[in-house]
């Protein structure tokens, strides 16, 4: 399970987004020392404002909290996780041995989401999109891999939500011309 950041806020157990950035930033002091790959993950829930307008937002929020319990469960110990705002998470494989190892984590987490919901007397489905970018072959610093996966994330919502995409330099030629 992935590491338990601090939570803010009464309603919502969110992970702080500071402490997330810190570790980051530590993390990659880490891979840079030790010679390690990392991943960045970033991920929004398909649709998640008509759930919010079809069955209320405290359905919604509930959501929200059970989609934090089911991507942790698909984590190690070493890996980090923090929701971003809204529906977006962002997620970071500290150790990989290769990009298929984010890979199969990010497909791993698609499919745990891809399970029925139940929350109070509602039963439904939904989807989730991820962006996946890599440390040290995409970039080097926080922002910008949280950006190339964020670019990730964006493509594979235009390519039809469910699915996902793994940050490509075609990505940042698209989004300068934009």
């Amino acid at each position: 399970m992935a590491l338990s950041l601090a939570r803010g806020g009464a309603e919502f157990p969110t992970p702080n987004r500071r402490l997330f950035h810190d570790r980051f930033k530590q993390a990659i002091k880490e891979a840079e020392r030790y010679g390690r790959k990392m991943a960045v993950l970033y991920m929004d829930m398909d649709k998640f404002k008509s759930i919010n307008d079809t069955l209320g937002h405290d359905v919604g929020d509930e959501l929200l909290k059970q989609v934090a319990e089911r991507v942790s469960g698909c984590l190690r110990e070493s890996d980090l996780f923090a929701r971003q705002g809204g529906d977006e998470f962002t997620i970071l494989l500290a150790e990989i041995r290769d990009e298929q190892d984010a890979i199969e984590v990010a497909h791993r987490i698609l499919s745990s989401l891809q399970e029925p919901w139940k929350i109070r007397e509602h039963i439904f489905t939904t989807t989730s999109s991820l962006g996946v970018s890599f440390y040290p072959s995409d970039a080097i610093t926080r922002r910008t891999l949280v950006k190339y996966a964020d670019d990730a994330l964006y493509d594979a919502k235009q390519s039809g939500k469910n699915n996902v995409k793994i940050y490509s330099q075609r990505l940042e030629t698209i989004s300068e011309k934009a």
